[in-house]
Parts: structure tokens; sequence; C-alpha cells
């Protein structure tokens, strides 16, 4: 008895160890941010823009590193939900009405995949490519045969409260921070909505539903021989998943000001570069931090590439091939990294 209790102390001594040097990377990774916004001269509006797509990031972790399952289906619904809210906006709904649809929109192009997969036997990868190519067309039908749908004008979570928040920081900071209202306006409803969704999303992975749906990922034979039905795991796993792709597509849509067909084009890469960078940086173990290193690794990949920007000067022409950079190194540093390590202890380094 004695010997299990110290066992279980030794354990949570460990984990209450790993849990605050998760934190202590996370609050020194917020602090060389911050330098190196600063010294770049880099606008908060990156900050902004990597909440508006941090749940991209959670939706590739939740494909690849929870379900298993190689899928590209958050190039269709990202651009799907952005069409959907942007419709409804301009048809007069609430942008809150209009954020649950874009869900509603992304979980069903995520069904359309699983449904693929599991009736005609066709793998992830092949069957995500079917689904992002016909979801082209599908957003040209929903934005009415346009390729791009403006919301000048109308209503957005963001136009909504810009007014008097901007009125409320003049009167408090001065007049120097009114060209920065709106960043900030962005920063703080984002980053709301971002952690009620890690929230709802943290307890649902933790019902026995989610716990189904990580076992699927982690042993799926295991899952079937239980009695689990281990195709509506896949199922639940994917529109859950994809249904955050639509509502991070809502976000950015009301961020940018309009929804384009080809918003999505190559999001996958860059959740993948999101996932990647959150998962060296802070080197999470439980679900949780998980789920924060994917919107932390999103973040990052948006202020390093506003950085880059920056530092170099460039137009915005760039922004693909800096992009295209910034991918590169968040998915080839640690290879390098393993393999100079590898070479390190063969030559007794």
């Amino acid at each position: 008895m004695n010997a299990t209790s110290a066992a279980t102390a030794q354990t949570d001594a460990r984990e209450t160890s790993a849990n605050r040097a998760f934190w202590l990377r996370g609050a020194a990774l917020v602090l060389v941010i911050a330098a190196f916004m600063s010294a770049g001269n880099v606008n908060i509006g990156a900050v902004g823009q990597g909440l508006g797509y941090a749940l991209a990031g959670v939706t590739v972790f939740l494909t690849f590193r929870v379900l298993g399952f190689v899928d590209l289906t958050v190039d269709g619904a990202f651009p799907i939900g952005g069409a959907t809210c942007a419709v409804l906006i301009v048809n007069g709904y609430s942008p809150e009405i209009a954020i649950a649809a874009a869900f509603v929109a992304g979980a069903l192009t995520g069904l359309a995949t699983a449904l693929i997969d599991i009736i005609f036997k066709i793998e992830g990868l092949l069957a995500s490519i079917i689904v992002i190519t016909a979801a082209y067309t599908v957003t040209l039908h929903i934005m009415g045969g346009k390729s791009n749908v403006p919301l000048l004008g109308e209503e957005t979570l963001i136009s909504r409260y810009s007014k008097d928040f901007r009125g409320w920081l003049v009167e408090q900071f001065g007049d120097q921070m009114r060209r920065q209202s709106t960043n900030l306006l962005e920063i703080m409803l984002f980053g709301v909505i971002i952690l009620i969704v890690l929230g709802i999303l943290y307890w649902f992975l933790r019902t026995e539903i989610g716990l189904a749906i990580r076992a699927t990922g982690k042993n799926p034979q295991m899952v079937r021989a239980t009695g689990l039905n281990h195709n509506l795991m896949i199922i639940i796993g994917l529109m859950t998943a994809n249904g955050l792709a639509g509502v991070a597509g809502s976000l950015v849509v009301q961020q940018f000001g309009f929804a384009d067909v080809s918003l999505g084009f190559g999001l996958i890469v860059r959740g993948l570069a999101a996932v990647i960078i959150g998962e060296v940086l802070l080197r999470p173990r439980t679900v949780g931090q998980l789920l924060i290193a994917a919107v932390t690794g999103m973040l990052v990949f948006d202020i390093s590439r506003a950085w880059i920007f920056s530092a170099l000067d460039l137009p915005t022409t760039d922004i693909q091939f800096v992009s295209a950079l910034v991918v590169l190194a968040a998915l080839g540093t640690p290879r390098l990294y393993d393999r100079w390590k590898t070479y390190q202890q063969r030559h007794g380094g």
C-alpha cells in the first residue's frame, strides 16, 4: 500500500512538473513574441488574424492527431463556412446565427468526406480531395454564382461594437489608439470565442463519445472489439473538426469584410504547420494543452509571416511565397534538429 501511494505521489509530482513547464514555456513564448513584434514593428493585426484562423489549426489537430484520419477537407469547409456566414449576414441575419450556420455547413462538408470513406471504402486522403474539389462549386452556389460577396455596410460581429469600442478607447487612452481600435476589438472578440470553443471541445473530448473518438484514432481494432461503432466515431469526429473550420471561415470573412471562393486555398498546410509549431514550442502533454498548442501555433505562424514582411519590406504579392517559407521552417526545423542530435550521438558529440 505504501509502495502504491509512493508511486501515485511520484506520478502526480511528474504531472505537476510537466504542467508547470508547459505554462512557463508559454509565458516565455509570449515575451519572445512581444519582443519580436516590438523590434520588427509588427502590427497587432497579425494577432487578430492568427486568432481568426486559429480554429482551422484545431481542425487539423483533431483530424490528424486525435482521429488519425488524413483529411484535407478543411480547405473546403473553411470557404463554405465563410460563404454561408457572408450570405446570411447580407440577407439580414445576425452574426451569431451566421456563425452557427457556418459550423453546420462545415460539419456537413466533413460528413461528405466521412460518408465517401465509409460507403465507398475510399481512403481519407482521396475522399477529402474529392470533397474539396466539389466544395469549390458548392461555395459558388451558396454565394449565388458570385466569386466574391462583400460585407461593406453590413452588421458584422466586429462592426456592431466598433464605434462604441473606438470611442471608449480614445476617451481612455487618447487619439493615438484610434488606428488600433479595430485590431484590439478583433483580438478581444475572437479570443473570447476561441476560449469558449476550446472549453466546450475540452469537455467534449472527455465525455464517453469524445473518449471513443480518441480511441478510434489510437487503436481502431480495439474500438471495434469493444462493440463501439467505429464508422460513427469517424463521422462525429470529422463533422466536429470541419464544423470548427467553418466557424474559422466565418470569423475571417467578418474580419476581411468579404467572402471569396478561394479563401481556403492551402489552409491544410497552414494548419499542419500550426500544429507542429505549437507542439515543438510548448511540448504539450494533455488534451487541453494540445488544443492550446494548436491555437498558439497558428498565432506564431501569422506573427512570423508578418514579421518577415515588415523586416524585409516585401510587397503583398509575395504573401504565398513567404507563407511557404514559414511552413517549410515549421516542418523542416524539427527534422533537422533530430538529424543533428543523431549525428552528435553517432560521433560522440
